[in-house]
């Protein structure tokens, strides 16, 4: 396996980001999780609100996927809390948040998923999920950052400079094998 290292479009995110931003929050039917779901693989929060969209995993009963789209994104709602809202994204907010391409990677380990976002498309994402000792599943996102290629991913920060733009992205996570915390910072 090989991650890509790419440096990611911060312009075309910018643009995304604030079109999902301008268009507002679709508050659809809220996302249902089964048993065996992850609620939250990684996370992308942006600078205007506390609002994020999480990318959840739909997974059956032996912690892996039933088919090539088990990634999804969704948003979570902070903003108005408590309690926490969730809520599907809107048409226009997939451009910014969606996901150009996922699938189970085969001749590996089950629960082995590579996922390319529209806005990251250049620095995949691999998502590992197992069964825990106590019976729930658990998912590790692992991109490249700052130089460390496998390294596991918690989040992705926005922070825009205007309605259209983003001054700048920070993709955040650990160092698996040595525990310590990276912070990428990508300009423009």
């Amino acid at each position: 396996m090989s991650l890509g290292s790419h440096p990611i479009r911060v312009s075309t995110i910018g643009l995304g980001l604030a079109t999902a931003t301008l268009s507002g929050m679709a508050h659809g039917d809220e996302p249902h999780f089964g048993a065996h779901d992850i609620p939250t693989a990684f996370y992308i929060s942006k600078s205007d609100d506390h609002n994020r969209v999480d990318y959840g995993m739909r997974l059956g009963g032996e912690c892996t996927a039933l088919n090539n789209d088990a990634v999804f994104p969704y948003w979570r709602e902070f903003e108005h809390a408590p309690p926490v809202r969730t809520h599907p994204l809107g048409t226009f907010e997939y451009f910014a948040y969606g996901i150009s391409d996922q699938h189970v990677v085969r001749g590996s380990t089950p629960g082995q998923y590579v996922v390319k976002l529209k806005q990251f498309g250049q620095r995949p994402i691999w998502i590992t999920t197992r069964r825990e000792a106590d019976g729930h599943c658990s998912a590790l996102a692992r991109c490249a950052i700052a130089g460390v290629r496998f390294a596991e991913l918690f989040s992705i920060y926005v922070k825009l400079s205007g309605p259209l733009s983003v001054e700048y992205v920070i993709v955040k996570g650990k160092d698996l094998d040595t525990g310590k915390l990276l912070e990428e910072r990508l300009k423009k």
